[in-house]
């Protein structure tokens, strides 16, 4: 299990393999867990989960301000992968698991229950033709 959590890491972190690939594909290519076509929600709360585990280091059900620097870092290695429009696209799929939309109540941590709890918000954000789910055409410029 811990191999699956690092190879998921390395994913985020290793940008190379998305490099070509607009933000929409970098998206379908990491939480369409089925190869579908499209995310639902249950997926990316899926993946969430999996998110949050990978970089709760200490596996105490909490993202501290330290553990979420790494997850930060990781996050806007994403970003920097693109240019321009894409750039900012990326940048907003990011923001949908930042600090700020995780820490429900603002202690400056996030529960496991906190980051989990933010799933649907981040979804109807991503969903932009309100069809409950995410495919690539949400995600033209």
């Amino acid at each position: 299990m811990k191999r699956l959590f690092f190879s998921f890491v390395l994913a985020l972190t290793t940008n190379t393999t998305f490099a070509q690939s607009s933000p929409g594909h970098q998206f379908m290519q990491t939480w369409d867990l089925d190869g579908n076509g499209m995310v639902t929600v249950e997926e990316l709360r899926k993946m969430r989960g999996n998110v949050f585990k990978a970089f709760d280091t200490n596996q105490n059900d909490y993202l501290s301000a330290d553990e979420y620097v790494a997850f930060d870092k990781a996050r806007a290695g994403d970003v920097a992968n693109y240019e321009a429009e894409q750039r900012e696209q990326m940048q907003s799929i990011a923001d949908g698991m930042s600090l700020e939309n995780s820490d429900i109540d603002g202690d400056g941590r996030v529960e496991r229950d906190e980051f989990l709890t933010g799933t649907v918000s981040w979804f109807n954000d991503l969903d932009k033709d309100d069809d409950d789910e995410v495919t690539l055409e949400d995600f033209a410029i």
